[in-house]
């Protein structure tokens, strides 16, 4: 079984900040619910100013990489999702910055935005995707098929073939569903 790396579940937990089974979506409550959401995460070192424009940016960000994780359970790819995506991350100005200071062997390089503590917010969650693409752990990031779950999880199973977020639940819905209809196509 292996396990989420610590470097994807901002990517994760970015992916459920909407919840189809709920209804809800923590972004909806505007750029206050998305300002106080990035320093809960710790994504942004202080307060950002959010707009809704960036509000608009997040949604759009999350829809794409949600398309990218259910291609991951062999889903097709909704290409208006990924190019409204790839439009928020061409927006955002990001440079990769050094360690400078004489404790640099134990730092890390990190990412520096020139549009403030949101881009570089985005940022981090594009590049934690990015990184997850580069190490080959992307796949194992998936939404669940079910259109009334959606939820996206990582499959922590060892041959990476884990389809439902919830065998109990969404597969065994999968399952009952599959069921009915090949009983119904029976002839009587």
């Amino acid at each position: 079984m292996r396990e989420l790396p610590p470097e994807v579940r901002p990517v994760v937990d970015f992916l459920n900040t909407v919840d189809v089974e709920d209804g809800t979506d923590v972004f909806g409550d505007g750029p206050e619910a998305l300002a106080d959401w990035l320093v809960e995460q710790g994504l942004c070192r202080s307060r950002p100013s959010v707009t809704a424009a960036d509000v608009q940016a997040a949604i759009d960000l999350r829809r794409g990489l949600r398309s990218l994780a259910l291609a991951n359970n062999g889903e097709p790819v909704d290409a208006e999702d990924v190019k409204a995506a790839q439009e928020v991350l061409a927006a955002l100005t990001l440079t990769l910055r050094l360690p400078a200071d004489a404790d640099a062997a134990k730092n890390r390089p990190y990412l520096a935005a020139s549009g403030g503590p949101f881009s570089e917010a985005l940022g981090r969650i594009a590049a934690a995707y990015f990184a997850a693409s580069a190490r080959g752990d992307w796949p194992r990031v998936r939404r669940c098929p079910a259109h009334d779950c959606a939820w996206v999880f990582w499959d922590s199973s060892r041959n990476a073939s884990r389809r439902w977020c919830s065998m109990r639940v969404c597969g065994n819905r999968a399952k009952a569903r599959a069921f009915t209809e090949r009983r119904a196509a029976r002839p009587a």
